[in-house]
């Protein structure tokens, strides 16, 4: 098998057939085939699946737990199913837009043996509010540094992914917060990751996603939890940036905390915040000092409030 579309939904009722029928509708000069694990959805989405599975048995190889449990252990379920020589990343809520995709990936893929993924442009769509753009590439070549990969965001749409199917995923990997940027980093010690300057997938960003549905709080603790386990993956060769990461979201929590009256726990993170990046802290020396007056001096905050009430950041400065 050339290539396996790697797939899960979950109450994705509203976009499952769109998603199934632009991988039905690819074509290649290879085989492909789709594995899909459904994580006992809540909606009609398992019934969706298993129409199609019905209509093409052959292309389709299904895992359907009784209960939920959860993406990372529906990864690890899933990924030994995986048979093709690269592996096309979907997920139900997301759909391809140009019926070669597939075969321009694979081809790009054998073209360039020293590369172990490639990706490429595509539209992100917010569901909720109708906001659209196109994601920006801003590299000067098409050769993704590792480092681009560790500013505090991720650059790579899910659905634009396809990789070689040569990483098992570790045993750990079922704790972790998320599997996309894991996959991408544990990738990048294998070989080079490249882009594709052509848009042919949609990413869609809604209120019921496994990121967006949850607090910014709990996605600031769910990437300290993530970047403190790839700290000890890549060992010290980017200590410097991961480091810088730490600091940022340590900011964050602590003027979340303040923000909530949770003074406690902002002191905590206070605490941590002072042990992290030396570059950061001077940087925000000032800022810094206000919330040690508003933490430790009863410097009323409201005097304060363009630092306290600002928007959350996810790329490191």
């Amino acid at each position: 098998m050339k290539v396996t579309v790697w797939m899960s939904a979950f109450n994705h009722e509203k976009y499952i057939a769109r998603c199934l029928d632009s991988v039905l509708s690819q074509k290649t000069d290879f085989d492909f085939d789709i594995v899909l694990g459904e994580d006992c959805s809540k909606d009609r989405t398992r019934e969706i699946v298993l129409g199609y599975k019905e209509r093409f048995p052959e292309k389709f190889k299904l895992f359907l737990p009784e209960k939920n449990i959860g993406m990372m252990e529906m990864d690890m379920a899933t990924n030994p199913l995986c048979i093709g020589e690269y592996l096309a990343l979907l997920n139900g809520d997301d759909y391809w837009t140009d019926e070669n995709k597939l075969q321009i990936q694979a081809d790009f893929l054998d073209a360039n043996l020293d590369s172990v993924m490639c990706y490429h442009k595509a539209t992100v769509i917010n569901d909720d509010t109708g906001y659209e753009f196109e994601t920006v590439y801003l590299e000067e070549t098409d050769l993704l540094p590792v480092e681009s990969l560790l500013n505090g965001y991720n650059p790579i749409m899910t659905p634009t992914v396809m990789m070689r199917n040569i990483l098992p995923l570790p045993e750990w990997y079922a704790e972790m917060p998320y599997g996309d940027m894991l996959t991408y980093l544990l990738l990048s010690r294998k070989g080079k990751i490249r882009y594709i300057d052509r848009n042919m997938s949609i990413y869609r960003v809604h209120g019921s996603g496994q990121w967006q549905g949850d607090s910014m709080y709990n996605n600031l603790l769910k990437d300290l939890k993530f970047y403190r386990k790839m700290s000890s993956v890549l060992g010290t060769k980017y200590s410097d940036k991961i480091s810088v990461i730490f600091a940022q979201r340590y900011f964050d929590i602590v003027l979340w905390n303040i923000r909530n009256d949770n003074i406690q726990q902002a002191k905590r993170f206070f605490r941590k915040l002072l042990a992290t990046d030396r570059k950061y802290l001077l940087q925000n020396y000032r800022d810094i000092l206000t919330i040690h007056k508003i933490l430790f001096e009863n410097e009323d905050k409201s005097k304060h409030n363009d630092l306290i009430s600002r928007e959350l950041k996810w790329k490191v400065n």
